[in-house]
């Protein structure tokens, strides 16, 4: 399982042969303990030099498999396509018990260089999205903007007490990244969720005390009160602000 909204997010590891083939080893982010979606990518899809043929089964049973070991490996997705088929050859060649064609101790370091690179530019171009997101997001209609830089938007008042930190909530909800890709719904999954407020991030511990029960509402949260700069792989990049619609359905405790 995972645990997306947490302030401590867990990411499920790969555990040998059996976690490779799970569709579960793919950690999501937010609130996600059945990951029954398929995770969204924000890289721009691009073609490869490589393809599969998948005529048979077995084919297909394996290529599976390939695609599920990618989603592990998405800090390769800021390479660009040819760069992307180095890493499969050198993987292939590996698997079938060749010799490196060029010395690791040298080139390793030098990859992990040139992709930390790559990552920070990603990055800096997803904070940049997400700084005009958060100022439009701040002039839409009854919106306000704390202290924190979270932007909240009443889409309904709700009644009664509002949350405190210490409360425990039912919640159903949407998460978005600036492009609109979805990586996480309780809506989709057809099924409320109920969390600690002290347990979730920032953004959305501080959010949910301003809303009441069955009153929705819209959560811009940047990413440093969401995941920072390190995000949550491999549904959320590094610097990522989010986009939240929210529904507070009861307050448990």
């Amino acid at each position: 399982d995972t645990d997306v909204l947490s302030s401590s997010p867990r990411v499920v590891q790969a555990k040998g042969m059996l976690s490779l083939l799970s569709t579960r080893v793919v950690a999501s982010t937010a609130l996600l303990l059945t990951p029954s979606m398929s995770t969204a990518r924000t890289a721009v899809r691009r073609s490869s030099g490589v393809r599969a043929s998948l005529e048979t089964d077995t084919d297909k049973a394996f290529y599976s498999i390939g695609f599920n070991v990618g989603r592990q490996l998405s800090d390769f997705a800021a390479c660009e396509p040819a760069e992307i088929d180095s890493v499969l050859a050198g993987i292939r060649e590996c698997l079938l018990g060749d010799e490196p064609q060029v010395p690791l101790s040298e080139y390793v370091p030098k990859a992990m260089t040139l992709l930390g690179e790559k990552q920070a530019k990603v990055a800096e171009a997803m904070a940049a999205k997400g700084a005009e997101t958060l100022a439009a997001a701040a002039k839409e209609e009854g919106a306000v903007q704390t202290a924190s830089g979270l932007v909240v938007q009443t889409l309904s008042e709700g009644k009664g007490d509002a949350p405190t930190r210490e409360s425990t909530v039912k919640v159903h909800y949407e998460g978005q990244l600036v492009d609109g890709s979805i990586f996480d719904s309780s809506y989709r999954r057809g099924e409320p969720i109920e969390f600690p407020l002290s347990g979730v991030i920032a953004g959305w511990t501080e959010g949910l005390q301003l809303m009441k029960p069955g009153g929705k509402a819209k959560l811009t949260i940047p990413s440093d009160i969401a995941y920072g700069e390190r995000g949550s792989p491999p549904a959320i990049p590094p610097k990522a602000t989010l986009i939240f619609q929210v529904e507070l359905l009861e307050v448990v405790s």
